[in-house]
């Protein structure tokens, strides 16, 4: 059995960058990664050993081999910290919500003059039924071990994006889970992240950045030092 390692890392391709902030950092940190479109297809489950993954054999034998290396049966129940992105997966719920014209009307924003709207209510729902099952395996989690869940940045103002994030992790906090959201701290003026923290695709976090969230969650008592 090898060292228990401070951090689980879990997530989709987001977590790549809280990976690297880890090793970045000096923190032996493992991983479980898979992409945002196996989340929202749902190919996972909860069985006996915790969390399963279906129908994606690379990902699941990196769980079998992952209990194998820390000599146990659920790997998130063994009491280490879990940094998660788990729940978000936004380039597959967004844009199909918005396909034909549909923006979220916010009750605090001006009156969209343009297209058509979906009321907040009505985009809530449609969140909470793409995402119960996300949000059933991340409360599961919490209960097992500290668990934080890690807003994907901010990189583009499309319409809605920014709608879903709010509403998603006013669900997620809404049922008692921790969340770190890294455009509290990182975000320049606009609101953004900084070109020199994002990656050259223009969607995913840099190394450096995954280092500083890290540290951020660790000042704030979130994640222990």
């Amino acid at each position: 059995m090898s060292a228990k390692p401070d951090l689980l890392i879990l997530g989709d391709s987001h977590a790549i960058a809280l990976k690297q902030g880890a090793d970045l950092l000096g923190l032996p940190a493992e991983e479980l990664q898979f992409s945002g479109a196996g989340w929202h297809d749902q190919r996972f489950a909860l069985g006996e050993n915790g969390l399963e993954v279906r129908g994606i054999p690379r990902a699941a034998g990196q769980l079998r081999a992952l209990r194998e290396k820390l000599g146990v049966a659920d790997v998130f129940a063994s009491g280490i910290p879990v940094l998660t992105t788990v729940g978000f997966h936004l380039g597959r719920l967004v844009p199909p919500f918005g396909w034909n014209g549909h923006q979220v009307q916010e009750e605090e924003a001006a009156e969209i003059t343009e297209g058509l709207t979906a009321s907040r209510a009505f985009a809530r729902d449609y969140v909470r039924h793409y995402r119960r099952r996300h949000f059933r395996l991340l409360r599961r989690l919490a209960r097992l071990t500290p668990l934080i869940v890690v807003v994907p940045p901010r990189v583009h103002d499309r319409p809605n994006y920014d709608s879903f994030t709010r509403i998603i992790v006013e669900d997620l906090r809404g049922v008692g889970l921790t969340v770190y959201d890294p455009a509290e701290d990182l975000a320049g003026a606009d609101g953004f992240l900084p070109d020199n923290l994002m990656a050259e695709d223009g969607i995913h976090a840099t190394a450096e950045c995954g280092a500083m969230m890290i540290a951020a969650m660790r000042e704030q008592g979130l994640l222990a030092a």
